[in-house]
């Protein structure tokens, strides 16, 4: 019974020995297909990663800056051809570049229903003197101008003209009155010869230098001869 007992022992623990190691060859073939299948995942990854094409932003953004300025220019041109084509009694010309100009000019276009006035931007790059009767921007930056079916007028009887075609003229009625007329423009002549520097611009002559600069695409000393401040 004693070496029988032994037998069965014997053979008990060689089944469980061979049962221990299949499972941990098991084990160690499993891990080791994982780890090749995750290594070989991983750098297809890497690859498609590096195979990303890059995109040039600054190329994207030089092209949207180049169609919006084209576009802009576009849009002044059109709004030129529009004003050549409507009937309006009084061409009013601005300074684009004065605050307290701008101010106004918008409060009269808010009135403007019937389309009595042509607003003109003296400050436009695309300004031409001779579209507006021979007005040329220093002479329109020295006081305001406006062209009333077809008579070239300044100071403040061009604001009565405006106001008149959007229905305030009483605005204006005291310039009926000549003494009345002759003190309000000297009082505008002396506005309009410190504006700039009042809403806080450079000179006259420094803006028309500016301009000049602009328009003949050269340096300051070359449109100043030599003479440059700005």
């Amino acid at each position: 019974m004693s070496m029988m007992r032994h037998a069965l022992l014997g053979r008990m623990a060689t089944t469980t020995m061979k049962s221990s190691a299949r499972s941990t060859f098991s084990s160690s073939s499993s891990s080791s297909r994982n780890n090749v299948f995750f290594s070989s995942s991983f750098k297809n990854t890497s690859t498609c990663r590096r195979r990303l094409p890059k995109t040039s932003s600054s190329f994207s953004f030089a092209t949207t800056s180049t169609s919006f300025s084209s576009s802009s220019s576009s849009q002044r041109e059109e709004e030129f051809k529009k004003q050549k084509q409507i009937k309006y009694d009084l061409k009013l010309l601005f300074d684009g570049e004065c605050p307290l100009c701008v101010k106004e000019v918008n409060f009269l276009k808010s009135r403007n229903e019937k389309g009595l006035i042509a607003f003109v931007d003296l400050a436009d790059p695309l300004y031409s003197p001779e579209e507006n009767s021979g007005i040329s921007y220093e002479t329109g930056m020295a006081t305001i101008h406006g062209v009333y079916k077809g008579n070239v007028m300044t100071g403040v009887e061009v604001f009565e003209k405006a106001y008149s075609c959007v229905g305030l003229g009483w605005v204006y009625s005291f310039t009926k009155v000549p003494a009345l007329l002759t003190a309000a423009n000297k009082v505008y002549d002396v506005w309009a010869k410190y504006r700039l520097e009042i809403t806080g611009r450079p000179s006259l002559g420094d803006v028309l230098k500016a301009r000049r600069m602009r328009t003949e695409e050269k340096t300051c000393a070359e449109a100043t001869e030599g003479e440059c401040n700005i």
